[in-house]
């Protein structure tokens, strides 16, 4: 069969192999990590990153809420651009910032790197976290991207980098707005001047799935580009924690005092925030 619709769409994985291969879109690669900047500095949507006056609220939360007027260091998991590190660097407090996108660390350590401010390129279920850390945050629902077993290597590292009554934030994704983005219907775009999966013009067929047993949605992004015969797939896979898992997750790292902060600043409620201390 020589049918173009089925070079562009292959078929999604079976379950047993939602973590296997490439089950997130490549924000490590170059090019990409350059077409998503514009993204994390827009003001006209919390797409990548949030818009300033919701980053200033939550900076504001973690200020009043974290730190103990000392001199403080605080690891910032998935920092992206760095827009959280100055405003959480006042005060004598520390701020180190981990990501895995060239562009966002680049951006990062030429418009926020100080004295008190580091940035450093790196992937969280792999990079050494150092410490001791006051406060480890991972917020924007990042920790739902990485399969379980990759979560609980997370916590259990970012357990150790704390001090003794350390905190943990942790930002996860609502278990509803995660089934939802599943069971959206299958759409399709298309960008004449190019967009976030190509700087040429393509068309992108995106499917939308909800396994229910794994409690996981998977977004499959076909791009096809006006000018190369080729075509490839990008996967994004989400898994839902429900509040009690999340709970379980946090302390099998050996987190205690385990709360939903209701309080927290956010544009809407797709997220939560967990917060936990070291014991």
């Amino acid at each position: 069969m020589n049918n173009r619709i089925f070079d562009i769409a292959p078929q999604d994985p079976y379950p047993e192999n939602l973590w296997k291969g490439e089950h997130k879109i490549p924000w490590n690669d170059p090019a990409f990590s350059a077409r998503i900047l514009g993204e994390h500095l827009s003001q006209h949507h919390h797409m990548a990153s949030r818009k300033t006056q919701v980053i200033s609220q939550q900076t504001q939360w973690i200020q009043d809420n974290c730190f103990q007027g000392n001199s403080s260091s605080i690891l910032d998991l998935g920092c992206g651009p760095g827009l959280y590190a100055t405003p959480l660097a006042e005060d004598c407090n520390h701020y180190h910032g981990i990501d895995f996108s060239p562009a966002s660390i680049e951006y990062a350590a030429k418009e926020f790197g100080t004295s008190r401010c580091d940035f450093r390129l790196g992937d969280v279920t792999k990079a050494e976290f150092g410490g001791p850390h006051d406060v480890v945050m991972m917020l924007y629902g990042e920790l739902n991207v990485f399969s379980p077993d990759d979560c609980r290597g997370i916590l259990a590292r970012a357990y150790e980098a704390l001090i003794p009554a350390g905190r943990l934030l942790v930002e996860f994704q609502n278990p509803v707005t995660v089934r939802a983005i599943g069971e959206s219907p299958n759409t399709w775009t298309r960008a004449d001047e190019g967009g976030l999966f190509s700087d040429s013009p393509y068309i992108c067929l995106t499917e939308n799935h909800w396994y229910d047993e794994q409690a996981i949605s998977l977004q499959s992004f076909h791009v096809a580009q006006a000018d190369d015969k080729d075509t490839i797939t990008y996967r994004s896979t989400t898994k839902a924690w429900s509040h009690d898992q999340m709970i379980a997750l946090v302390r099998e790292a050996g987190f205690e005092e385990i709360q939903f902060n209701e309080d927290w600043p956010i544009q809407d409620d797709s997220l939560i925030l967990l917060s936990a201390h070291k014991r």
